[in-house]
This record gives C-alpha cells, structure tokens and sequence, in this order.
C-alpha cells in the first residue's frame, strides 16, 4: 500500500514541476501568422467557454510590425494591439500558440491583406457570417480562406453546448436586436439563431493544420 502512495505522490510532483514549467516557459520564437488563444476576461467568456467547452474564448494573429510584435484582433473594431499588451490582458495571463504547418510567405501576405480589409469593423455580438461585423475566430477564418487554408469548422450554434445556462441566456439576451429576429417571438429567434453556423477558436485550435508549439495554461 506504502508503494502505491509513493507512485501517486511521485505523479503529482511530476505533474506540479510540469505546471510550474509551463508557467514560467519562455515565450516561443514568433512567426507572422502565428494564432493565439486565451480565455477572455469579458462578460461573454463564459457562455463560450460553456458553449464550446474550451478555455479557449477569445484568438488572433499574430503579425510582425516595424514597432514590434502586434495581435490582429477582432474585439470591436478589428484591429492590432501590442503583443505583450494582448498577452497581458487574458485571465491570468494565460495563453497558447498554434502555427499553421508550412505557411508560406506568399500565403501569409494574403492572410494580413485579407485581415486588413476588415480592419474597423465593428464587434459581431450575433457571431454570424455576414460579415459586416466580426468576432475573433471569424476574423481567422475569413483571413486564412484566400490564402487557401480553411481553419476550423463551420458548426450550428445549436450543435454546441448551449443547454439552459450562460449561452443561452446570453442569446436570449440579444435576441431582441437580431437583425434576423425581426418580427420574431423570442423562442422563435432563438430556434433561428440555433441553426446558425459559426466557427470557434477551440475548433481553429484543433485543425489539422495547425500545431501547438506553446501554452503556459496549467493543463
């Protein structure tokens, strides 16, 4: 019995020295292109951590500029903020790194001109795709597609985990200034906005074409 309570104790001391490891890891070498994730300090993170049950609630790209390292961002309007500020400002500070494999000069001047071409748009609270608004992972998306790679999947709000809690109370919330609610009772907004597709940073996360080179999240 005495040896089994060593092996456990051996295993959570492993599992402590990888946690502290991970927390005080270097930052990785930066590449333009480069997507990053945290887990958002806004009021909505929540429902998308619940939603997609990930911790994973907000992302952008990361872009080399003359004045350092910037995060393009969809977070009303898209634009780019200062890398260690972006770092900074997730739930304790948290965040990962994922690289697109053999992203290529060519391609990753496509993503920024097509990431540009959304720059001042505003926030789209709705998470739809008619792009005269943009959340985060549609930002990627939409950026990644000219240059030939399609990031993440495309899934019905309804397909997630919405339930009964924060999601769907955060839908019903905003049901009444939908655009494609008018005229709509509330229960029948919310069936319409369950149909909706919509891709999320744990989806874009998890496409095989892209690694994890990097996280300082504890898990």
């Amino acid at each position: 019995m005495g040896k089994i309570w060593k092996i456990v104790g051996l295993i959570l001391c492993i599992g402590l020295a990888v946690s502290v490891w991970r927390w005080h890891a270097p930052a990785p070498e930066w590449r333009d292109g480069d997507l990053i994730f945290q887990t958002s300090r806004s009021q909505q993170s929540k429902a998308i951590l619940l939603a997609s049950r990930s911790l994973y609630t907000h992302m952008g790209i990361v872009k080399r500029t003359p004045d350092g390292w910037v995060v393009v961002e969809a977070v009303g309007p898209v634009k780019e903020t200062p890398l260690k500020a972006w770092a900074a400002r997730g739930k304790f500070a948290r965040y990962a790194v994922y690289r697109p494999k053999n992203l290529t000069e060519t391609q990753t001047r496509k993503v920024f001109a097509a990431a540009k071409a959304l720059y001042g748009r505003p926030y789209d609270i709705y998470f739809s795709f008619d792009n005269r608004s943009i959340y985060c992972s549609e930002l990627a998306y939409l950026a990644f597609k000219p240059a030939g790679i399609e990031l993440g999947q495309r899934q019905r709000i309804g397909e997630l985990g919405v339930g009964e809690g924060a999601a769907r109370k955060l839908i019903a919330k905003r049901a009444a200034k939908d655009p494609d609610c008018k005229g709509l009772s509330s229960d029948a907004c919310i069936a319409r906005v369950m149909l909706r597709e919509l891709v999320t940073p744990v989806s874009i996360a998890r496409d095989a074409d892209v690694r994890k080179i990097y996280s300082n999240y504890l898990l």
